[in-house]
Formats: C-alpha cells, structure tokens, sequence
C-alpha cells in the first residue's frame, strides 16, 4: 500500500452538534483535546502543566493574561464569589475587592415548566410564566495598559487591579453595570451601565477616571435602539457589541461625538455573555 491507495478527506472545521449523527455526515460531530490551527487544520491542544496547587473558590468562568511593565507574565481568573490573580511563577492571589457582592453558580430559570418540584401543581393546568431568568456569574476582564479591569454582572461595579494589593472601584465610573470592555483607542467602556440595560458609558480617552462630558475630556454615553447589551469585544480598532437581538459596531471618531455606533446584524444575539471569541480583525 502506498500513499496512492489513501483517499484525501476534506472535512470542514467545526464541530456540528445541530443534529443526528447521520445529519453531521460530513462533518466532524465529536471532538477531544483538539483544536483547529489557522481556522482550518484539525490537531491536538498538545501538552500542558499545573501553574498552581492552591483552589479557587468558586466556579471560574473568565480568565485573562497579560503582561505588565515589570516584566512579569499575569493572568486574572475570575469566578461567581472571587477574583484572582496569579503570576507565571503560580503564586495565586486573592485580589477580591472589599464590599463585592458575589453572584450565581448557577443560572436560574424559574420560568414555566420546571419552575417547581415534581406534582406542586395539577396536571394538564399551564405553569405561570413569570419572572426572569437569572443567568449564572460571568466576569469580563480586560486589559487597560497594564492594568486589569474587571466587572462582574451581579456586583455592578468597575474595578481595576494595579497588579498589587486589592482591586478597587474606578473612581467616578457608572455602577449597576453589565460588564465592560477597553476600545482599542483606550476607552473604558461600561456595558448597560447606571442599570439601563441599551445604554453604553465611555470614559475619557487614556484616563478612566473621567466619565462625565466635558468640553475638555471625551467622555460620553450614548443607547442602542432596542434589547439588551450583553457582551463585547475589541475587533481591530472598532468594539463589537452583541445584544441579545442585534450586532452593533463602535467606530472611534474623535471629536464632538467620539464614537460612532451603527447596526451590523439582526437576528443575532448574543446567548450568553461567553459566545463571543475575537482575534486581532476577527470575530466569532
């Protein structure tokens, strides 16, 4: 047998869980420990090590690297009662900031069917659809400069941690907050802050500690028309807001209006506020 005798398979990336087994024909339908390179090769994750011995506590369900002007490699993971930092050597620290209120291990229903246990109602008499779901807790975390930012959904507020001590409130920044996200031109910008769930709030350029509008600063706010914002990412030098019905894009334009917003998709929303991945112009 010589490699004459193989016939090539060429199977699209992605894994299709849409469907039957027989529905993936074509397709790959389960995967382990792979990953696809260059959004097209199917191949291992290749190997890893333990960085630390020491638990979290809680679920983590963000992380986020960088590397500061000292020199040393950091990464902050993020979970529904604590946040943490921890250097390239494994050291884990404890950078929770004083007065967080801590949120959900798990996400929370009560809508309908399932809302009760087994029999707490007659059979055949529709449950009442009332309430809200209560999605579980997800940081986001990013990087300004060297410094993490950080918010978590349920708490509300804005932090950064200067790679020392605690993390703390950002002074003057929005509470009652979605999350957050740095524009590529160093703008802070809170998600569904002051609790309005269509609004976004920038800081002033390079310094945030500056959201109230001003002649002298860029600071400023505006909405998107309907749903509500739950997650972005930086996208080459624009910001990427999903809501849960539509996309919008931020445009950075100076000057009196400073970012510009326009609507890019329907019908698209955002599940949860971790469907989102971008990487350098991309998003997926």
């Amino acid at each position: 047998m010589n490699m004459a005798d193989f016939l090539p398979l060429q199977i699209p990336p992605g894994v299709f869980r849409s469907g039957t087994e027989y529905q993936a024909k074509g397709r790959w339908y389960d995967t382990n420990l792979v990953r696809w390179y260059d959004r097209v090769v199917l191949g291992p994750v290749l190997g890893w090590i333990r960085k630390s011995n020491t638990a979290v506590t809680g679920t983590p369900r963000a992380i986020v690297t960088w590397r500061a002007n000292d020199g040393i490699r950091r990464a902050a993971i993020g979970t529904h009662s604590k946040l943490y930092a921890m250097s390239s050597s494994g050291v884990l620290t404890d950078i929770t900031p004083g007065g967080f209120t801590s949120g959900r291990t798990d996400a929370t229903v009560l809508l309908g069917y399932g809302q009760d246990t087994y029999g707490s109602w007659a059979y055949g008499t529709p449950r009442p659809d009332v309430g809200n779901v209560l999605p579980a807790t997800v940081w986001d975390l990013d990087i300004w400069g060297q410094h993490l930012v950080a918010c978590s959904h349920d708490d509300g507020k804005l932090y950064e941690y200067q790679n020392a001590g605690s993390a703390a409130v950002i002074a003057n920044a929005p509470t009652g907050c979605y999350g957050l996200v740095v524009h590529p031109k160093r703008l802070l910008i809170a998600l569904g802050a002051g609790g309005n769930p269509r609004k976004y709030q920038w800081s002033d350029l390079g310094d945030n500690t500056v959201w109230a509008p001003a002649a002298t600063n860029q600071a400023g706010s505006s909405e998107i028309p309907q749903g509500k914002l739950i997650c972005a990412r930086a996208v080459g030098d624009q910001v990427l807001l999903l809501s849960d019905i539509d996309a919008h894009v931020l445009d950075y334009i100076g000057l009196p209006f400073v970012l510009s917003g326009r609507k890019v998709g329907d019908a698209c929303g955002a599940i949860s506020k971790g469907c989102m991945i971008s990487s350098g112009s991309f998003a997926a």
